[in-house]
């Protein structure tokens, strides 16, 4: 009778040891499993040289040649913006305000005073872009940069 209780005992802590064992496995898979995203910390609000002047000239409505268009942006989030239709307007409209970031630190977007426009900020240039943050469509994109002048 002892011999059979001895027989059961061990096999009841086997089983337990066993279970133990299999879920301290699982647990440490799951572990070893998790990948942690770290955000990417570049953004071109962080990473580049921004601040500064651009120049270029944009296209524009049927009739006119083009905007002569100089952007300057400021590290304080302020900006100044002109425009000038050539062979239409003798001298520029120039608009002051703020800007603010997008989500992901790389488009800006002037503020009401702007006319709400945005621009991507690249390496020494900025692309115009359209009201939805998306590259403008009419012609090749290369029309819609301007390079850093200052």
């Amino acid at each position: 009778m002892k011999t059979l209780q001895i027989i059961c005992l061990a096999a009841i802590l086997s089983f337990v040891g066993c279970k133990d064992q299999a879920a301290n496995e699982s647990e440490g898979q799951t572990k070893s499993d998790t990948i942690v995203t770290l955000p990417d910390a570049h953004n071109a609000e962080n990473s580049l040289d921004w601040a500064g002047k651009y120049s270029g000239v944009l296209p524009c409505w049927d009739g006119c040649q083009g905007l002569i268009t100089v952007l300057q942006i400021k590290a304080d989030s302020t900006y100044t913006l002109s425009s000038q239709a050539m062979g239409q307007e003798k001298e520029p409209r120039t608009f002051a305000g703020k800007f603010s970031w997008d989500t992901a630190k790389n488009v800006i977007t002037l503020d009401a005073n702007g006319d709400h426009l945005k621009f991507q900020i690249m390496e020494n240039r900025v692309k115009k872009l359209d009201k939805f943050g998306d590259e403008e469509q009419g012609g090749p994109a290369e029309r819609y940069l301007m390079p850093k002048i200052q």
